[in-house]
């Protein structure tokens, strides 16, 4: 993406996200009961499943991050890189952006190794692709199982073009003289609270972005349970998408939950804008989704 393009599309967002935001309103104040039951179901499906499934995730990979073994894998070539990807791979969004951030805020990288970090490290986790995308959803472990291989390899492509594109150091790294072991019972509290907190700003966007896509589905008309539904919601919040591809069934259902999880959806965009909080470019975060978008779908017909 050159530049002129980068700058014309910041222009065409910050043109667009008034009237956006001004729509999202008018419906909220005309669809008060739809809204409310909305919210609801979103805030209970974020504490029934996601805050329990990723919270203790985001506390130990901040723990993980700075300990021992993660030191000494982090003195040999693209060290950085594969402990940010076994982690995203694990845990899913967004330790992959919290591990790039943790680690340019101790100088431990460079700023564009942190941004090539979360340009492809940033990923839906192992429990959720096997336990509830193949097991819950499709009712098939083996297609949850392919797709969180398949995930993991269109990673590591996702990795090579950037890194074409980029060509940030990736050489071995040293702690910095004097730094501080980082496990201990103060290591420990603070991981809970930067955990807490980013639980609540991921929780928040989770429930605005799927609300909007409810809304958006109520108010428009499209048929829940047809392909554009599916297709706006991933655009949305990848879960909900991914759950109404499911009930498409078929290849084409796959196909299509494929997308939502190389895409992500903008709430998780929006998780990773709040993670880095404006300290690290999103450029490659971008470019990196949008080849996954189009890579996985392609991974999955050729090998699932």
């Amino acid at each position: 993406m050159n530049l002129s393009l980068s700058v014309r599309l910041r222009a065409l967002s910050r043109l667009l996200f008034p009237p956006v935001l001004l729509a999202l309103f008018v419906l909220l104040l005309f669809q008060p009961a739809f809204s409310s039951e909305a919210t609801l179901a979103r805030l209970v499906f974020f504490a029934r499943s996601v805050f329990p499934s990723l919270f203790a995730a985001l506390c130990l990979s901040g723990l993980l991050v700075s300990s021992p073994p993660a030191r000494a894998l982090y003195r040999f070539p693209f060290g950085v890189e594969l402990t940010a990807l076994l982690l995203g791979v694990l845990c899913g969004f967004p330790v992959g952006a919290r591990t790039a951030v943790q680690l340019y805020e101790e100088g431990r990288i460079s700023k564009d190794r942190a941004e090539f970090l979360c340009g492809f490290s940033n990923l839906a986790s192992l429990p959720f692709l096997v336990g509830v995308v193949g097991s819950a959803l499709f009712g098939d472990v083996r297609f949850g199982v392919r797709l969180a291989l398949l995930q993991a390899a269109s990673a590591l492509l996702t990795a090579g073009v950037l890194y074409a594109l980029f060509r940030p150091s990736c050489h071995g790294i040293r702690a910095p003289a004097g730094q501080p072991a980082g496990m201990g019972i103060s290591a420990v509290a603070r991981a809970v609270a930067g955990s807490a907190h980013t639980m609540l700003e991921l929780g928040g966007m989770l429930i605005f972005f799927g609300v909007a896509a409810d809304l958006l589905l109520h108010v428009s008309g499209i048929d829940p349970a047809g392909v554009r539904a599916a297709v706006l919601q991933s655009a949305l919040e990848f879960s909900s998408g991914v759950a109404r591809a499911s009930a498409l069934g078929g290849e084409g259902g796959k196909l299509l939950a494929a997308a939502a999880v190389g895409f992500s959806g903008l709430c998780v965009w929006a998780q990773i804008a709040a993670v880095t909080r404006g300290k690290l470019s999103l450029r490659p975060y971008l470019l990196g989704k949008s080849f996954q978008c189009a890579l996985l779908p392609l991974l999955v017909k050729l090998f699932a």
